[in-house]
This record gives C-alpha cells, structure tokens and sequence, in this order.
C-alpha cells in the first residue's frame, strides 16, 4: 500500500521509496531530496511493510544483503572499504560474505568498527575486544537504540560509527530494519 505518490519537483517524474532512508533519488533526473525525521518516520513503517511482504521469501542474510546494498546506493561516502585489517580486527572467518564494513580508525588499523555479515554483526569498540551477534540471538535483543556513537541493543553494542555524525541516524534506520525483520524471521 503507497501513501502517496511523490512528483519530482524538477523534472514531474514519480519518485518511487524503496528505501527507509531520508533520501530519495529521482530516477528520471536524478535530482535527490531529503525528508525530514518526521516525513521518513510516517512512510517508513508503510515502506517496511512493502519491503516484508516482497522479501517474506528470504532467509535473513538474503534480506541483510539486500537491505546493505541499498544503504550503500544511496549512502556509500567511501569509508566503507573491505580491508585485510578490519576483517582480521572483527574476527571475520573465512568464508563469511561482507555486506557492509567499516573501519572506524584513523589510521584503518583495524581496531575499532563494525561489519554485517550473512553470519550477523560483528562490532570492536575503541581498545575493546571484538564482539559477534548472530542473526538468531539479534532477533533476541531489544531493539537498536542509539547511544552517542554507538549502536547498542540490550547495552550490547552492535555498531560503532564516529566517521559523519548524519550517517549514524543512516545507520540506526538499516539495523532498525534488521532487527525488525530478524524478529519476523526468528
């Protein structure tokens, strides 16, 4: 069920919301538009609902993939690069496919960032040990609150981001809406 239909004030073309996000591109002019918490928190629920009934289907790392791609269409800054540091800094196994990573050190040590992966989240605050949430035990957890720089669930930090203070808000919808289908699918 659509809300409304959004027009590009540029060029009239109808903007379709396949996303979440605050963010909207129109794929006609490619003119991009910005809502408002309040404007993207009345469709986000109505989005999320369409995105449940078409991806019902999907086992949560098939939804977590789709779901981290269309973060990085609209959101890739480039800080988010697969790094041999990070992968080893997260304890990231072999085999495990990468949807979205980032190091969050100045110098792309490794020691500090987060990933999600088909496996789950993984997460390493600053001078902390690494810590992982499988899919299972997400969908457990209260859901993603935001705290400072930090993305926690039940006090369980899920995802570190200090690198642009407006992506974080970003950030906090994708595992908002992780969580949300994780707890369909649990």
């Amino acid at each position: 069920m659509k809300l409304v239909d959004l027009r590009c004030p540029a060029c009239g073309g109808t903007i379709e919301r396949k996303t979440a996000s605050n963010v909207v591109v129109c794929e006609y002019c490619e003119s991009r538009y910005f809502f408002d918490d309040e404007e993207a928190d009345a469709l986000q629920e109505d989005v999320f609902e369409e995105e449940c009934e078409e991806a019902s289907s999907l086992s949560m790392a098939d939804y977590a993939e789709q779901a981290c791609a269309s973060f990085l269409e609209s959101f890739d800054n480039g800080s988010f690069r697969e790094t041999p540091k990070i992968v080893r800094g997260l304890g990231i196994e072999d085999g495990e496919v990468i949807f979205l990573i980032h190091d969050d050190t100045f110098m792309k040590s490794g020691k500090n960032g987060f990933a999600i992966t088909d496996r789950g989240l993984h997460c390493r605050e600053m001078a902390e040990a690494a810590t992982f949430t499988d899919w299972a035990s997400f969908a457990k957890l209260d859901a993603p609150a935001e705290d400072g720089c930090y993305i926690r669930c039940d006090g369980k930090s899920v995802c570190y981001y200090t690198d642009d203070s407006d992506l974080l808000p970003e950030l906090m919808k994708l595992y908002k809406r992780l969580h949300r289908y994780a707890l369909r699918h649990a």
